[in-house]
């Protein structure tokens, strides 16, 4: 049957009449709980647990979310959240209720563009194509339509634009009513030279009254961590649970160093058993299950008791903090044996002076921020554990030699260290060759020490494995050609950098070019050294109490400037552009060669590749320097396997001793163990 023209212009009026009134009607007067529960749907591509949102899953994700519901006066919402406690979901929540009922300008920035393209493909074109709310109102992605992509959804009423927080032009492009900012503690503290990339962004702000923003993070460094800075000017809340025994409200903590917290049992060994982890109540000492959480973690507004408490009175009010740790984690998520297991893990690799997983687990577990201890080790406490053996020789237990060499406009200072199981370090040798580095006198110098056999405690004889020579001072072409004559000796040209986080040893590039301008794969090649992840390292072993993984030894004769040198440095705070940075500075007054020097023959211990030599590389080497140890070994334990007998000794008195022989034919199958050692 034919439409009339009546009956058509009837239909599309009606159709104009349905449009206006849902785009010009008051947004509705619901929570973002609320309008989550109605509309939201989780995906598979970023949720373990896909489907209808409920926020009794996760009920101390109720206040926080609500405080960024249209009605509220708060501005300003704060997460400083462990990991698995669905922090990123609140935000996911916010978002698609501000598109859904208040549509408006919105900013989601990420650290960076690549996580920005990331987050925009697996968690916001998941959670609208997943919600009918959301997706009849998001543009569709069509070719030739640039209203829909990667970065940019718009919407009647407003869009939403999906920044990396180290792109200034992605900042401060557009005015923004309300912003997402996730991850804080991984941005830049200055972008494109423009300042810090959150500043720039709360300035596309300025012009909206009714402006939100939340902020989200798991923490980082004491001093340096932007999550802390926020939370801190908040009224700081903490989520309180009741005790299901005693009924009494507490917030939960790890309780390390207390009578209450987390708690789990030892075996005989006193090895942790992370399967009869416990919660002790804080004001009994009841045992709290973890079975208990569902019902504990049940706030006010849902029946239960939980809530979250202020601590901060004087904050600023439309400021609200949140503080969550993974021991809030629902049951499903994180498990308390989870965290044991992590904990002990991150606790070993400590005790062998590698705190990095520690650091970590206080991060990312429990939402607090690591303050660096690598700043207090103090030479007189060093002095005082001086050992019986002379410098220039080398100890039992030490089976492998790497030396770092400083560079000085009148001089080469040497230091020469050895190693053995677990990264145990013995200092070897200490030399100044006195001449100038452009003169060819002092190179020849420093060959007749790196080429020098050491007598071992054995009998035996060990070479220096591999030389770092520092190349960032005012001799860097001398250093080149020292290095490139010499790189089958394993002598390398290396040149630090105070960059945080940087691995101490990093990947080689080839700097020097032919007279095109084309690198010459065959030239010198300068390797990238972290020195200040290699300074918080070597500080933190500084600590352990000798023998054992990872401390150090220093032979008796070794001169008290030695210490003075070795901890000549300090981490301290700098605050640029108003944001605080860690770095390490040289006390006034002291010169800091012996631990530069210490840098340098570490990470040549990695080229080497002490850190990755399994049990059985240690034996056969330790078979060769030390037999008699590995007999004596062998007798006491006569259920163990025997010690391999040792390697025909060679001929030659510079192959190094326990070390395997480099292959003599082109495309021969390398040992794990680098080989070719100085000579």
């Amino acid at each position: 049957m034919t439409e009339t023209i009546d009956e058509h212009e009837a239909r599309a009026a009606a159709m104009v009449a349905e449009i206006l009134a849902e785009y010009l009607a008051p947004p509705p007067r619901m929570t973002v709980t609320e309008w989550a529960e109605k509309h939201r749907a989780l995906s598979a591509k970023d949720s373990a647990e896909p489907g209808p949102y409920r926020v009794a899953r996760t009920p101390y994700a109720l206040e926080p979310q609500d405080a960024l519901s249209p009605y509220s006066q708060v501005e300003e919402v704060v997460l400083m959240w462990g990991a698995q406690t669905s922090k990123t979901t609140v935000g996911g929540n916010w978002v698609g209720s501000v598109i859904d009922m208040q549509p408006g300008p919105l900013m989601i920035v990420q650290p960076t563009i690549d996580t920005a393209k990331r987050f925009s493909r697996q968690r916001l074109t998941p959670m609208i194509e997943e919600s009918p709310a959301l997706k009849r109102k998001v543009s569709e992605n069509r070719s030739r339509d640039d209203s829909n992509t990667i970065l940019l959804k718009e919407y009647a009423g407003g869009f939403v634009v999906v920044a990396g927080a180290n792109s200034a032009a992605g900042l401060r492009s557009m005015p923004i009513r309300d912003i997402f900012f996730d991850e804080i503690d991984a941005y830049p503290l200055d972008v494109d030279g423009e300042g810090d990339p959150i500043s720039l962004a709360e300035a596309r702000q300025s012009t909206f009254s009714r402006r939100k923003r939340l902020k989200t993070s798991t923490p980082t460094l004491k001093g340096m961590s932007r999550i802390e800075s926020a939370f801190i000017e908040t009224d700081q809340r903490f989520y309180h649970v009741p005790c299901p025994h005693c009924g009494e409200l507490q917030a939960l903590e790890w309780g390390a160093d207390k009578q209450y917290g987390l708690k789990w049992q030892k075996d005989a060994d006193g090895k942790p058993l992370p399967e009869t982890a416990h919660y002790v109540c804080k004001h009994h000492g009841c045992i709290i299950e973890e079975h208990s959480k569902t019902e504990f973690l049940r706030c006010v507004e849902l029946g239960g008791q939980a809530r979250w408490v202020p601590t901060n009175p004087a904050g600023n009010p439309r400021k609200r903090g949140y503080h969550l740790s993974s021991l809030y984690s629902p049951l499903g998520f994180l498990s308390w044996r989870e965290l044991v297991e992590e904990w002990h893990h991150a606790n070993e690799l400590a005790s062998f002076g590698d705190a990095s997983e520690l650091r970590a687990f206080v991060n990312t577990r429990l939402a607090e921020t690591w303050e660096d201890s690598g700043d207090r080790v103090a030479e007189h406490e060093l002095t005082r554990r001086v050992e019986d053996y002379a410098l220039g020789t080398v100890p039992f237990g030490c089976l492998a030699l790497s030396a770092g060499i400083d560079v000085q406009p009148d001089r080469l200072h040497l230091l020469v260290w050895g190693w053995g199981r677990g990264e145990e370090a013995w200092l070897i040798d200490r030399k100044v060759i006195s001449g100038s580095p452009e003169e060819q006198a002092t190179w020849d110098a420093l060959d007749e020490i790196l080429r020098a056999p050491f007598q071992h405690a054995s009998g035996s004889h060990l070479m220096i494995g591999a030389a770092a020579v520092d190349s960032g001072g005012h001799n860097t072409q001398a250093v080149y050609n020292y290095a490139r004559a010499r790189m089958h000796r394993h002598v390398l040209a290396i040149k630090g950098s105070s960059q945080p986080n940087k691995p101490i040893l990093g990947k080689p590039s080839d700097i020097e070019v032919n007279h095109r301008g084309v690198k010459i794969k065959s030239g010198a090649k300068l390797w990238p050294i972290g020195t200040d992840t290699a300074k918080a390292l070597i500080y933190g072993r500084l600590r352990l109490p000798p023998p054992g993984a990872g401390c150090f030894h220093f032979p008796a004769a070794v001169p008290g400037e030695f210490f003075e040198q070795l901890t000549a440095e300090r981490m301290v705070t700098k605050y640029i552009k108003g944001h605080p940075r860690h770095e390490w500075v040289k006390q006034v007054g002291r010169r800091n060669e012996d631990l530069d020097c210490t840098v340098y023959a570490y990470a040549a211990a990695l080229y080497l590749g002490i850190n990755r030599w399994r049990q059985a590389e240690w034996d056969k080497i330790e078979a060769k320097i030390q037999p008699q140890v590995r007999d004596l070994f062998a007798q006491a334990m006569p259920t163990a396997a025997p010690a391999q007998a040792p390697q025909p000794a060679t001929d030659h008195i510079e192959q190094p001793l326990g070390m395997v022989p480099p292959p003599t034919k082109p495309g021969a199958r390398r040992a794990p163990v680098r080989s070719g050692y100085l000579r």
